[in-house]
């Protein structure tokens, strides 16, 4: 991904991070440029009579576009500052409330069809930062609320949402919180088993092909996990690595590579891409479940995998 990144975004991620983990005592922010051309972001400044960290953040994030000129549609040619600004814009919203995100996104979006070309540029700019396979970024969740905001507003004609409507479908696909679809793996033996059959406490879904580089790297970040190589050792968790296409002699290929307490199956039907039950957009797609089938976490990275783990080992 071609991300911007300036050293604006450095001290937003670093100001911020302060202010909610250790409170600075900052009486508010004095604003921030991204760099010496013509084109200044202004970050607002945040009252000094709010000082409560989380209230710092819902602040910042409803108000983040107060100095912007969103009928400026010539903000949208300088990535450096637009875009800059807007990646320094989601980088808060993990701190923020759901409220206040809500709040945020809608203002944004409705402040952008001011001008169609800059709406456009928004709505890219979210699904390109939140949305996109290839983004370390990307949030399902936060980019539904995008999407849910476009589909409901009556100020957008109704082709303009039958790509946003696609994409809620799939977003809701084996959602956060949602009991995942079950399907059918078959073994290097032959035999058949139902995925739900599987019992553990949690369950990695672990969807691969073999030969991909990503992929390797994504099993290298599981196998050398401590706490992942913890919970496999004491039955706490399993792994399901699948295969999901029909090029069967690639995947024997590749089988002795998969380490050895891991559940090495094939989609010998071809149900999962066939049904189109699980968003595979893009290989590999990492999934965390519970002793319930319960969708915990959905296509994340391998670390973020490992940090729920980790809680659940200091809290269950």
């Amino acid at each position: 991904m071609n991300q911007v990144h300036s050293f604006k975004g450095v001290y937003l991620t670093m100001a911020l991070s302060c202010l909610l983990m250790v409170s600075c005592g900052s009486k508010g922010q004095k604003p921030q440029t991204l760099d010496k051309q013509a084109k200044v972001f202004t970050i607002p400044a945040i009252p000094a009579v709010i000082t409560n960290p989380a209230e710092i953040a819902d602040y910042l994030a409803v108000r983040f576009w107060d100095h912007f000129d969103f009928s400026d549609s010539t903000s949208v040619d300088t990535p450096e500052y637009a875009e800059q600004a807007f990646v320094d814009y989601i980088d808060i919203f993990p701190h923020v409330s759901e409220q206040a995100l809500k709040s945020s996104i809608g203002k944004t979006l409705e402040k952008a069809l001011v001008d169609s070309k800059m709406f456009t540029y928004f709505v890219g700019l979210f699904e390109k930062y939140l949305y996109d396979p290839n983004s370390p970024m990307r949030n399902e969740e936060f980019y539904a609320i995008a999407i849910e905001y476009i589909i409901a507003s009556q100020q957008i004609d109704e082709i303009d949402k039958v790509r946003p409507q696609f994409q809620l479908e799939q977003v809701n696909k084996n959602r956060k919180g949602t009991m995942a679809a079950d399907f059918t793996y078959t073994l290097p033996n032959g035999k058949q088993e139902s995925m739900y059959k599987i019992k553990t406490e949690f369950l990695i879904l672990f969807f691969n092909n073999p030969g991909c580089a990503a992929c390797a790297d994504y099993q290298q970040g599981l196998v050398y996990s401590p706490v992942i190589s913890q919970m496999l050792d004491t039955g706490r968790l399993k792994i399901l690595a699948m295969y999901v296409d029909e090029d069967l002699g690639e995947w024997e290929k590749y089988r002795p590579s998969v380490p050895a307490l891991w559940i090495n199956g094939y989609d010998a039907s071809l149900a999962i891409r066939g049904m189109d039950l699980y968003d595979l957009r893009a290989i590999p797609s990492l999934y965390l479940l519970d002793k319930d089938k319960r969708v915990m976490l959905k296509d994340v990275l391998p670390h973020q995998i490992e940090e729920q783990l980790l809680y659940a080992l200091q809290n269950y």
